[in-house]
């Protein structure tokens, strides 16, 4: 009977570990498909790891992290929310930074921002996988900058350049947050050091252009193109960089072949590039045209280019098409772009004849800039009409 139950018990055993062994040869295998950002095979093998072994935390964040790849995020946000668990053992705090780390990533792709701060900071309240802070500060920090929070983003990039050293995209990023609060010297320096260490990346001096730009100092911005210019030209990508380069210097002519070149080789903001030739030609439709191809082809949709297409519309005469457009604008603009969005809000309803709209919107326009004198004006214009 003895030996009938060592029988029993081997073949346990070896059912056990047969299982064990080809659950980690699919977490293995997932995690092989989530570095090659295949996230469909990641997705499968992760899945059947569960299934083969459903008491692994890395497993079910593994699945999540392969779910953000397909951007199924509140499928992620579940699968991290299984691991988290409410215990002071240390394997357990690691699985859980992990975990929150990855819902702040699922919440910035969904632009839900404060729930991904949120979550990031409960991330780095847990003292452990030091290693795993850089990423966590940098997504926080990326989400400050979109609500608009530029000194508290800075304040964040500071922290990952004392910690971790100095970062060229982490400099890049606070050089346009100390832009956005005015510290333009500051702005200046971080773009100059990023430079000095990878000067052959363009978006750095596009960004110290841009900047140079704005403190009304164009001989100095246009420097700053020259130096760009000079660079060796080797990849499509470097193309499409000098294609821009040419455009900001004002060679709209030799730009526009390069930008549609750029174009057919998978450069979709280009479209916003040539739209914005058109607009400077007076031509508004077709630079609406380019405008909304921009932003259907999968360009970094921003507030700038809807309130270009709206734009467009009013140019024409098209008030009630510019609106849905301004509407989208404003919904994720902040800073000098939200309230040019509001003013032509404004402008969009008054045109259409829709006074009372227009004097709704002008007095929380007012709220919110009560400096604005034009603001005055137009209110009295607005409700002489009424």
């Amino acid at each position: 009977m003895k030996k009938l139950a060592y029988i029993g018990m081997f073949f346990v055993m070896i059912f056990i570990l047969s299982g064990c062994t080809s659950a980690g040869g699919y977490y293995r295998n997932g995690k092989k498909s989530l570095a090659s950002r295949n996230y469909e095979d990641a997705a499968k093998s992760f899945s059947l790891a569960i299934e083969e072994n459903p008491n692994r935390s890395d497993y079910y964040i593994g699945y999540a992290m392969a779910f953000i790849g397909l951007e199924r995020y509140d499928k992620a946000i579940e699968q991290f929310d299984s691991v988290i668990m409410d215990k002071k053992i240390v394997m357990v705090q690691e699985n859980n930074k992990r975990a929150l780390r990855g819902k702040g990533i699922a919440y910035f792709n969904m632009q839900d921002y404060n729930n991904a701060i949120d979550q990031l900071d409960q991330a780095l309240e847990l003292d452990v996988l030091s290693d795993l802070d850089m990423d966590i500060l940098y997504y926080k920090g990326k989400s400050l900058m979109t609500v608009g929070a530029y000194e508290e983003a800075a304040d964040i990039y500071t922290q990952i350049i004392e910690r971790f050293g100095e970062d060229t995209q982490v400099l890049g990023d606070r050089a346009y947050a100390y832009q956005m609060t005015g510290d333009f010297d500051k702005s200046v320096e971080d773009y100059d050091k990023a430079i000095a260490i990878k000067p052959s990346q363009y978006e750095y001096y596009f960004g110290k252009y841009y900047l140079l730009q704005e403190m009304g100092k164009t001989t100095e911005a246009q420097a700053v193109l020259d130096e760009a210019a000079k660079l060796e030209v080797k990849t499509k990508e470097d193309k499409y960089n000098l294609a821009r380069i040419h455009f900001y210097q004002g060679l709209h002519d030799q730009a526009f072949p390069e930008l549609s070149e750029s174009f057919a080789n998978g450069f979709a903001d280009s479209y916003f590039y040539i739209g914005e030739i058109y607009s400077i030609k007076k031509d508004y439709s077709t630079a609406k045209y380019y405008y909304e191809k921009y932003i259907e082809e999968g360009g970094e949709v921003t507030p700038a280019a809807y309130n270009q297409v709206a734009s467009c519309y009013m140019k024409i005469g098209e008030y009630e098409e510019a609106i849905p457009y301004l509407e989208l604008g404003i919904r994720y603009a902040h800073g000098s772009m939200l309230r040019i969005l509001l003013k032509n809000e404004i402008v969009a309803y008054e045109n259409m004849g829709d006074f009372e709209t227009a004097l709704a919107k002008l007095k929380n326009y007012k709220t919110a800039y009560p400096n604005d004198t034009d603001a005055l004006r137009e209110e009295v214009f607005l409700m002489s009409r009424q």
